[in-house]
């Protein structure tokens, strides 16, 4: 790396703390102001919640939403990581930025975001990329900048059995298509889903709460991408996505096997087992659905379905449930993989073991 430029890793390891992270960014505020973007301040007393730069209501962009309750909030707050940091446009549009590249050591993240996220296919209502709005190149870097949406998951859990089961619906299908488009993530866990309502708040009680919030998949960091052209037999990959030592999610069966194997039934192993984990203690409400997601993080990889034919078989499930089922109140599962979210965060805010 030349004198000066700086590296995605060094650039992760900089920010490790709320308030170096206001520093690594902070000398970048005027390159993107000259974009039209105006970083979000960091109040004095929390280093960790960011607020926006001026008092103006959030405009509508169309990929965060609110319902009648969470609207009215005295004040949207958000947190940054180390990659990451809340903007708001000039006219008032709250965005993210992240930083995607160094532009020097090998990463296919800017070019799958180029194909999936942009263009004709960012607008196309099965793929659930968060779309990249804005490509922006400082020295040897590459930001992007994507509409701000919610900071996770499920901010607050399930309200009922349907809302999980469009949930994990919506994910699916936004994996079968980007294995259509030959794009494996390699990273389909919780934390890098997100929803597009942007504090998730649902008031008890309220029946007609809308409950179908749009779901995103994001950090394509660890992706890969194949030519159409390309022979299926050379589409796989070896071993982890990055070194053992750093990786912490939990591996399918053959990651660990030094050969080379298929990252497209690695993908929907993932899915299986983050969704399995999400559901596994309401088994006897829909013993179906557990089946297909057992299927899905089997140990055989030929045992699992595409992840074309695992969401078509969630749909024709979901479709069969009575009424009764799928209004049935589900309680967050305690037992759901925290632990693993909270160690990954703590990986994408520098802090390694």
């Amino acid at each position: 790396m030349e004198s000066g430029k700086r590296s995605l890793d060094s650039w992760r390891t900089a920010g490790a703390s709320p308030t170096s992270r206001v520093e690594l960014w902070s000398p970048y505020r005027q390159f993107f102001q000259n974009h039209g973007y105006t970083l979000w301040n960091v109040p004095a007393d929390n280093d960790y919640d960011h607020e926006p730069p001026n008092d103006n209501p959030r405009a509508p962009d169309g990929f965060s939403h609110e319902n009648e309750y969470s609207a009215n909030a005295p004040r949207l707050c958000c947190t940054a990581s180390p990659l990451h940091f809340p903007a708001r446009t000039t006219d008032n549009r709250d965005v993210m930025i992240a930083l995607l590249s160094d532009t020097v050591v090998d990463n296919n993240c800017v070019k799958v975001l180029r194909t999936i996220a942009t263009g004709k296919n960012a607008g196309i209502d099965r793929n659930h990329a968060l779309p990249l709005l804005h490509e922006l190149r400082y020295d040897n870097l590459i930001f992007g900048v994507f509409p701000l949406v919610s900071d996770s998951f499920i901010p607050t859990w399930f309200v009922n059995i349907a809302h999980a089961l469009e949930t994990m619906s919506q994910i699916m299908e936004g994996v079968a298509f980007l294995h259509d488009h030959l794009v494996a993530h390699r990273d389909l866990f919780i934390s890098n889903f997100l929803n597009s309502r942007r504090y998730g708040f649902w008031e008890p009680g309220h029946e007609n709460d809308f409950l179908r919030p749009r779901y995103y998949i994001i950090d394509f960091e660890m992706a890969v991408q194949y030519s159409l052209d390309s022979d299926p037999a050379t589409r796989t990959v070896s071993g982890p996505p990055i070194p053992w030592e750093i990786y912490k999610r939990p591996p399918p069966p053959e990651m660990k096997l030094d050969m080379p194997y298929c990252p497209f039934k690695a993908d929907v192993w993932q899915v299986g087992k983050a969704f399995l984990q999400c559901v596994i203690h309401i088994e006897h409400d829909i013993p179906d659905v557990l089946k297909l997601f057992r299927r899905m993080s089997a140990d055989n990889t030929e045992d699992r379905p595409s992840a074309r034919e695992a969401v078509t078989q969630l749909n024709k499930i979901r479709d069969g449930l009575p009424q009764k089922i799928l209004h049935a109140t589900i309680k967050e599962n305690v037992h759901c993989d925290v632990c693993e979210v909270y160690a990954y965060n703590l990986l994408q805010a520098g802090v390694r073991d």
